[in-house]
């Protein structure tokens, strides 16, 4: 394997790339005009002595009559030049001219793509982070300390409650406050007491409404984004379910449970880091908003202020990606969009991530591409097309010229047997032999020159088409490690709150089988909401285990103590900290890889006391890293060309979609880790392939430290 070549990341460059492509073009352009101008020049002297021949023939009768026949020649070919000159300038330069269009589009339709796939990765953050509120919400309210609290109706129930989620809170650090209400919509507990919200009646809420317009706590309510003054003056969407009678949605509704999100914190750090050089976002507007154009999230802080509205809105809105060139207030805008691709069932309500970008292009809109192809073969197959199209103009016109030299040359030769009569003719021919060496010279260099530039041309594009591809595939790659890493942050925080879990410690602490048999139904329904779950596993300290989601078969035979990841919980300080790893076992249809997140579960859920046992999470990885592979925007033909992977800090595989077989080892993927975002085109095989890598840079403190991988098949 060799590396040929590795970028840094470059919007810029790009923006240069294409300024030099089309001053390239100019320059061609420039070049046939200017010898178009000379040989037209030229070709009107031609046609001045044509006239004087004609003359100088008349005046000599008889002797004169052959070198008329040759006057009237020239001047055909004459007007054969004119004809031949003003066709290749109208069709070359047009050619040109359009091909300076096709650059400056494709600089558009690869900034617009670009912009698009920014777009898609905001909305896919919203959506997984959204989709982690909806479980959130149907899961605390089956907790058995709210329901009791609901149930018994007593000052030292809610006072119960109040505590509980108030460590909800202090777990889930996105969430403004958590409200306990009754029926009535009473707010009988709050998580947060410094917002004051404990005896309010919240029944006219639209979170409250909608929760109490569910069939049961299998559902959940939503209110949109919406101001809230009460709440620190700030931005919030609330997430609600119905509570029912001992956690059981086919039982008695006894109340809603309210969770308020920060909104504002969430979607305005997701506008504000969409990864945009300082230049663009100086032109550049990031956002969020509703069908109606209602402004959810924007870099300008015009949440709920503004209304986005433009020509051809409902058109691209439909899209689940792409973008659109429009005209407004007197500035031509770029305007990129994505719809929500969904995660796990859940998709964002009708919302639009958009990037609106100022340019300063000439554009010309049928020519757009919205398929995510950033290949300049097109351009390259046009260019060639021109070069063709000018070769074949100037051997129309060296054609002529070389007939013009042959009639020149007869007209010497008839001179000269004529004698005195034939000295004007002479003069005539040596004149008309000189203009044309000078076309003739005129074609040449212009054909040298043209084909000089062309070449130039073609290997400016040739380079930077593969820079700009590496970037891309670069930038894809980025996009899902970080994805990944942000949805494994939230297994840190799921583990850690469930060791929480009062049916947890309860069976731990009293192991009778009706505390089992309860722990193994509150793990059942975790992993009805949280669908991004294999198992949940809970063991006492000696590695036995009491209970799990998945099934209850066999349980008091099994024991984990010897697995990795129940040592590694072990090894924790306590339950604030948590034990992750990565298990892979090698199965029939071949290697399977599962995540596994652990934690020490303590007495009462105080860590101050002795650990009692240990919760192990298994995430579904591989369903999971599928998702993300499959939602990559690669376009149809790069598909079936582009193999991905991620990677550990060490280069073995954890999970792969890969095109080429065994051909990709670990060997040749270790060169391409070293930094922590780049492109390479490297040999494998004896073929030549493109990857893309970018390094986990983590997320609130958390990171795996691998590595995402696309290589590429190149023609």
């Amino acid at each position: 394997m060799s590396q040929i070549s590795k970028s840094e990341d470059g919007t810029e460059k790009k923006k240069d790339f294409f300024k030099q492509v089309v001053d390239h073009i100019s320059s061609i352009g420039n070049e046939i005009n200017d010898a178009l101008k000379s040989t037209k020049v030229i070709n009107r002297r031609t046609h001045m002595l044509s006239t004087t021949a004609k003359i100088e023939a008349n005046r000599t009768g008889d002797v004169g009559r052959n070198f008329l026949i040759v006057s009237n020649s020239i001047e055909e070919l004459g007007t054969k030049t004119d004809n031949a000159v003003d066709k290749m300038k109208k069709e070359t330069l047009q050619e040109i001219e359009a091909l300076s269009a096709v650059i400056e589009n494709k600089s558009i339709s690869i900034q617009g793509n670009r912009l698009a796939n920014l777009a898609l990765t905001n909305i896919r953050l919203i959506d997984r982070n959204l989709f982690e509120r909806s479980a959130d919400i149907r899961w605390w309210a089956t907790d058995d300390i709210l329901v009791k609290s609901l149930v018994e109706n007593s000052v030292d129930g809610f006072q119960n409650a109040e505590s509980r989620l108030g460590i909800i809170l202090k777990s889930y650090t996105v969430y403004y406050d958590l409200i306990l209400c009754d029926v009535e919509g009473n707010c009988k507990a709050s998580g947060a007491g410094k917002f004051g919200l404990s005896g309010r009646n919240f029944s006219d809420k639209t979170w409250f409404r909608k929760a109490m317009d569910t069939v049961n706590g299998a559902e959940y309510g939503f209110q949109t984004v919406h101001h809230s003054p009460r709440i620190n003056d700030d931005y919030t969407i609330v997430y609600s379910c119905k509570i029912h009678e001992d956690g059981d949605p086919e039982k008695k509704v006894i109340g809603v449970l309210g969770a308020v999100f920060k909104w504002r914190d969430l979607a305005q750090r997701i506008v504000n880091e969409t990864p945009l050089s300082d230049e663009e976002k100086s032109k550049s507007r990031v956002l969020l908003c509703d069908e109606s154009g209602n402004v959810l999230a924007d870099t300008k802080e015009k949440i709920l202020q503004n209304s986005i509205n433009f020509h051809g809105k409902n058109e691209l809105f439909q899209k689940e990606k792409g973008f659109s060139v429009v005209d407004k207030n007197e500035k031509t805008q770029l305007i990129c969009h994505a719809l929500s691709t969904g995660f796990e069932g859940y998709k964002s309500k009708d919302w639009h991530s958009l990037i609106i970008q100022d340019i300063d292009v000439g554009c010309h809109n049928q020519n757009l591409s919205n398929d995510n192809d950033e290949s300049l073969d097109s351009v390259i197959e046009f260019i060639s097309k021109l070069s063709e199209e000018t070769q074949k103009a100037i051997e129309e016109i060296n054609k002529i010229n070389d007939e013009t030299q042959v009639l020149s040359l007869n007209a010497a030769i008839e001179a000269a047997r004529v004698g005195d009569a034939g000295r004007g003719f002479g003069v005539i021919s040596g004149f008309m032999g000189d203009l044309s060496r000078m076309t003739a010279k005129i074609t040449t260099d212009m054909d040298s020159n043209i084909q000089k530039k062309i070449k130039e041309l073609n290997s400016l594009i040739s380079s930077n088409s593969r820079q700009i591809k590496g970037d891309r595939l670069a930038n894809l790659s980025f996009t899902n490690i970080d994805l990944i890493d942000r949805v494994l942050y939230e297994r840190t925080a799921d583990v850690r709150w469930w060791a929480t879990e009062n049916s947890i410690m309860k069976a731990l602490s009293l192991k009778t089988q009706e505390n089992k048999d309860f722990l193994s139904a509150r793990l059942r329904t975790i992993l009805q909401y949280y669908t991004v779950y294999e198992d949940l596993i809970v063991c006492d300290m000696n590695g036995n285990v009491l209970a799990n989601g998945h099934s209850s078969d066999n349980i008091g035979e099994t024991n984990m103590e010897s697995t990795l990841w129940f040592q590694n919980a072990l090894k924790t300080r306590n339950g604030e900290d948590y034990g992750f790893d990565i298990i892979q076992e090698n199965k029939e249809n071949g290697k399977s890889t599962s995540l596994v997140f652990s934690c020490k579960v303590h007495r009462n859920g105080d860590i101050s006391r002795d650990a009692i046992g240990i919760l192990g999470i298994v995430f579904k990885w591989e369903q999971f890293v599928r998702g993300i592979f499959n939602e990559t925007p690669l376009n149809g033909t790069e598909i079936d060309s582009s193999s991905l992977f991620i990677l550990d800090s060490n280069g073995s595989k954890l999970a792969e979609n890969n095109k080429h077989g065994d051909s990709i080892s670990q060997e040749n993927v270790m060169p391409l880790l070293k930094e922590k975002k780049n492109f390479q085109t490297i040999t494998v095989s004896d073929s030549k392939m493109l990857s893309g890598h970018a390094q986990s840079v983590g997320y609130e403190g958390f990171s795996t430290g691998w590595h995402a991988l696309i290589i590429q098949s190149q023609k």
